[in-house]
């Protein structure tokens, strides 16, 4: 590696690091895991911006940019835009600034990784290689949707394929908009469960009322069908 991708390559870990810091300086783990940040950092966010709709709809997308391009995963973002904008245009908000905040950490893996990774599997994956970039699209859509990969992860793997910048971008947004539009709509449900009863909701009552009920039982759904799919898909490649 050169000297000049050292540099940048630890300019991108220290701005990690802080983007990090930041992040669990401000909000405990369990406080991220349970959702129980979304209704403070909206309220924040609302003080911060005096409830500019426009300044709001930005911050969003800049925040799920960065939010992908630092690693994150899709649920917490699409939950939060939901929270604020509703499902749909929450579901349009997430996917604007998760799929920019990927291409561009697809962009950066690819310039420091791309010829390293290509001598190291050109041999092992030279033909699903082949099968991949026939039809490059179509099969990164199905990565996105099938592949059981973190989504930052799942960034910085594509680079094994190459692929094409604009299959990239395309892939992307149709592969996440699913789980992403199952997600606002969770956080949709969640924000008025928490407005109605006027505090932060336990894990029962999230899991039976009818708020997040019917998207947690969808988002189910959804998780056994792509299980299906990918048993149906390994059992046809083993044969």
């Amino acid at each position: 590696m050169t000297t000049k991708k050292k540099i940048l390559l630890s300019f991108y870990l220290i701005s990690l690091s802080f983007f990090l810091y930041y992040i669990f300086s401000n909000f405990s783990l369990s406080q991220i895991i349970t959702l129980e940040f979304a209704p403070i950092l909206k309220e924040n966010i609302f003080n911060l911006t005096n409830r500019h709709n426009i300044i709001i709809f930005i911050g969003l997308i800049v925040l799920a940019f960065l939010w992908s391009f630092f690693l994150g995963f899709t649920s917490p973002i699409a939950v939060f835009c939901g929270m604020v904008y509703g499902n749909y245009l929450g579901t349009l908000i997430s996917i604007i600034g998760l799929t920019l905040g990927s291409t561009f950490l697809y962009i950066v893996a690819r310039y420091f990784f791309l010829d390293y990774l290509s001598s190291l599997f050109s041999k092992k994956y030279k033909n699903t290689r082949n099968r991949f970039h026939n039809n490059e699209l179509i099969f990164f859509i199905l990565y996105r949707i099938l592949i059981g990969i973190p989504f930052g992860i799942s960034n910085i793997v594509a680079v094994i394929f190459n692929i094409k910048l604009s299959n990239f971008i395309l892939g992307t947004a149709i592969g996440i908009f699913p789980s992403v539009f199952i997600w606002a709509t969770i956080g949709l449900g969640f924000d008025r469960l928490v407005i109605r009863e006027n505090e932060f909701p336990s894990y029962m009552m999230i899991l039976t009322s009818p708020e997040t009920k019917f998207p947690l039982l969808g988002f189910l759904i959804f998780f056994i069908t792509l299980l299906a799919i990918r048993i149906f898909f390994n059992y046809k490649y083993k044969k």
